[in-house]
């Protein structure tokens, strides 16, 4: 992998940040799911009826007041009920689905699951996962002011999940799902259905023992950070950068032999202009035969400086 290819040096033929739309790699959504459900299964194999892992991990109400108890805000969001495996169950789908993005439908293949747009595709692998763990604990910070000076605790990955669905809706809107497998419905209309039933059961009107606040902060974080980050380009991985300075990385690039020449002759700029016109048309040619992703990095490169470099010569 060169420089070029990586997720800090990419930008659209507008000179704005976008992320790789690529699946390879590692999933850190994968690697979520499996920390959730490992957790899960040793809280059930190894400590019995007491389940001391998950109220180890378990967020308190008063761990707001207790900084020693501070990282329980994150560690909640990777336990869920011992006694319900439908808890990590639909969590963990909801994961699957929206933020690794394989859902079940009819493709290429027939009737089963496929992999298409995800929310961890769209942000990265580092962006999504700095989503995701602020979202928690964002969700465990308000869960604690709401209940201040109650005996009660939360565990549980929906306030993460809800988050991760909210943002998909923002980002694909239009996309048709099946609501419960029977109801065609545009995602859109899915996450205010969503956000519209968190509140009405925050009210007091949905089934208890659920933490509806949790699910709004999600909802609420998700679309501060797709209108406050996302909309203006930036990103929260970068907030970090400012606590360690990064080494200063130098490249040198031998130019090409065609184009290289000595300090007393020059190559009439006629030349070189033409040359460029060649080399965007041969670039062209292959986007329409085989797309964008069928391009290599440095092609890519080139069609972002043809577009800049134009777009320049007409604003003067």
């Amino acid at each position: 992998m060169g420089f070029s290819d990586r997720d800090y040096n990419r930008y659209d033929q507008n000179d704005n940040y976008r992320p790789r739309n690529s699946s390879g790699g590692k999933s850190i959504v994968v690697r979520i799911i499996i920390l959730n459900f490992v957790l899960w299964l040793v809280n059930g194999i190894f400590c019995g009826e007491n389940n001391a892992l998950t109220g180890i991990l378990a967020l308190q109400s008063s761990s707001l007041v207790n900084p020693l108890d501070w990282w329980q805000f994150l560690t909640h969001g990777f336990v869920h009920s011992p006694r319900d495996f439908y808890h990590i169950l639909f969590n963990m789908l909801g994961l699957t689905m929206f933020g690794y993005g394989m859902m079940l439908g009819i493709g290429p293949g027939g009737f089963g699951f496929f992999r298409g747009e995800n929310v961890e595709n769209r942000l990265g692998k580092g962006e999504f996962l700095t989503f995701y763990l602020l979202t928690i604990i964002t969700g465990g910070i308000v869960y604690s002011i709401v209940n201040f000076g109650e005996d009660v605790s939360t565990i549980g990955a929906s306030g993460g999940v809800t988050g991760v669905i909210i943002l998909f809706a923002l980002f694909f809107p239009n996309k048709m799902l099946m609501l419960f497998g029977l109801i065609p419905m545009p995602m859109w209309m899915i996450g205010i259905l969503i956000v519209v039933m968190d509140a009405l059961g925050a009210a007091g009107f949905g089934c208890g023992g659920i933490a509806y606040v949790v699910h709004l902060t999600g909802a609420a974080f998700a679309v501060i950070y797709y209108y406050v980050f996302y909309q203006n380009n930036r990103r929260l991985t970068d907030i970090f950068r400012v606590f360690y300075k990064s080494p200063k990385v130098r490249i040198h690039r031998e130019p090409p032999r065609s184009r290289r020449m000595d300090y007393n002759t020059s190559e009439p700029e006629e030349k070189d202009e033409e040359r460029f016109k060649q080399r965007l048309d041969a670039i062209l040619g292959r986007y329409g035969q085989v797309g964008e992703a069928g391009l290599t990095a440095e092609e890519r490169r080139f069609l972002q400086a043809a577009s800049k470099k134009y777009r320049d010569k007409y604003r003067e």
